[in-house]
């Protein structure tokens, strides 16, 4: 059996699967000699990460990964209409289309490089300098900028069927974490829950928001 029928026989969600290792295996090992060539300069010899922190850095490396494949996968035009109409012998994917998922990676990245940034700074330059604070911080409100007009864009050219996707995870999510940060809220006031910070709120919000959106696009079949 020839290697391109053994790939032809694959469901998509292994494909999928074998895309993300080939994309997150370089990247990992990018990131993991960068730290390593920084802790040998000297600059994190007394790193410590706060479970906060570890957190952020989780989310940040799963949205630079899934925003990296669907980058990838736009760049195929056959195989993002694979993707998006679930069959072999699908039609590729227009022009509008593939810049629409490119931007959607690229949203995704810009997420992870803000979720990434500030526990990374924090631990990595102690003291960590005004300066330098006032810098990330300045890099923080651009990418939020940039990233805001992008998710505007996205929501312009959205199908009817995109918007109400995204309008039920908002939704959704602002009455579910709005109820569950009132709740922890009161059991820390009555001094029976311990308190957050507004990072671990951050954290509890993007965790829940990404469950939400993926709970919702299974149910409307954006997800096999």
């Amino acid at each position: 059996m020839s290697v391109a029928s053994t790939a032809h026989k694959l469901s998509p969600r292994a494909r999928r699967a074998l895309i993300l290792m080939a994309v997150g295996a370089p990247v990992g090992f990018a990131a993991g000699r960068a730290l390593i060539w920084m802790k040998r300069q000297g600059y994190w010899r007394d790193v410590e990460f706060s479970t906060s922190d570890v957190v952020s850095l989780g989310l940040a490396t799963f949205l630079v990964a899934v925003g990296l494949v669907t980058v990838l996968v736009s760049l195929s035009r056959k195989a993002l209409g694979r993707r998006i109409n679930g069959d072999e012998a699908a039609r590729a994917a227009t022009p509008a289309q593939a810049s629409f998922y490119a931007g959607q990676g690229g949203v995704l990245v810009l997420a992870a490089g803000m979720l990434a940034a500030p526990p990374l700074a924090a631990a990595l330059f102690v003291p960590l300098s005004p300066l330098l604070a006032s810098a990330v911080m300045t890099g923080l409100i651009a990418l939020f900028l940039v990233q805001t007009a992008g998710n505007i864009t996205l929501w312009v050219r959205s199908d009817e069927l995109m918007r109400r996707t995204m309008a039920e995870t908002a939704a959704v999510s602002y009455g579910l974490l709005q109820g569950l940060l009132f709740l922890w809220a009161a059991g820390e006031r009555l001094f029976l829950l311990p308190a957050l910070t507004l990072w671990d709120a951050v954290n509890i919000n993007m965790i829940a928001y990404l469950l939400i959106s993926m709970i919702v696009a299974w149910r409307r079949g954006f997800v096999d």
